[in-house]
């Protein structure tokens, strides 16, 4: 009796390991997809790009510049003929300035009590009224100090944003800023300061009655400043530096008087923060 195996099984079994060889062969001979590729980055935006997205901005700095640019011009000596017209300018350029804020700040203009109120509250309105009220005086350095260190301060801060670009003109604009704080005190020092003088121009016809009382009605509105107070602390400040030097030893008696009576005097003279 003959024994018939069934090998149709093993044949099978048989050819399996070689076809699964030759998948892995082929799907190893293929060759992968390499991996896609990230999305390209944004370029950077130009300067000009920023500066016509942000025009009022951008117009606030040019004012600005210009207030610098005028002032280095009637301060340098190679340009006295025409100081008087530089020392102008840079005035008009802080006018600019003041309105364009007092728009950011107020755009919608109101004639009431209550937009009168807020108006006289904003430091743009004090140095509007500061820009117009040494418009038509004799020509003083000091007078151009205060709006000229503003438009240092707050062009160094609108630049540092968009000169990306210029590492070294942002670290030196940055550094500008990082000093905000002794900046507006040397400022507030000026304002402070410049009353005296004024008083004392008086006697050298370089100054008025008018200019002077106007001059006090601005540093009322500067010492009750909501937004900046460095003036007030520097009248502190100032005050108790001189109670100082007047109660030493080595003080004239004579001179503490009259330093005490010229506190007492300012003290009746500062307003009330209401």
């Amino acid at each position: 009796m003959v024994l018939v195996e069934d090998v149709s099984n093993n044949s099978d079994s048989s050819q399996t390991p070689t076809n699964e060889a030759s998948s892995t062969a082929s799907s190893s001979s293929t060759p992968t997809a390499p991996p896609p590729r990230p999305p390209p980055s944004p370029p950077p935006h130009s300067i000009l790009n920023v500066l016509l997205e942000r025009k009022t901005d951008s117009v606030l700095l040019l004012s600005r510049l210009a207030t610098i640019f005028y002032t280095i011009m009637f301060v340098l000596p190679f340009f006295h003929a025409e100081s008087n017209i530089y020392y102008t300018k840079a005035l008009l350029s802080a006018i600019v300035t003041s309105v364009l804020r007092l728009r950011q700040r107020l755009p919608n203009f109101e004639l009431s009590r209550v937009f009168l109120f807020n108006l006289f509250r904003e430091d743009s309105a004090h140095y509007l009224m500061y820009s117009f009220l040494f418009l038509s005086s004799t020509p003083m350095t000091i007078v151009l100090i205060p709006i000229a260190t503003y438009a240092i301060l707050h062009s160094c801060s609108f630049l540092s944003q968009i000169v990306i670009r210029f590492p070294a003109i942002q670290q030196l604009c940055i550094r500008v800023t990082e000093n905000q704080i002794n900046v507006l005190r040397f400022v507030a020092l000026n304002e402070i300061v410049l009353m005296p003088i004024l008083i004392l121009s008086i006697f050298v016809s370089r100054s008025n009655f008018l200019l002077l009382f106007m001059y006090y009605r601005f540093l009322t509105l500067r010492y009750t400043s909501q937004r900046n107070p460095y003036t007030k602390n520097m009248f502190y400040e100032l005050r108790q530096s001189v109670e100082y030097l007047c109660n030493k030893p080595a003080c004239p008696s004579v001179i503490a008087r009259l330093c005490f009576s010229a506190m007492a005097f300012i003290d009746r003279l500062a307003p009330t923060n209401g």
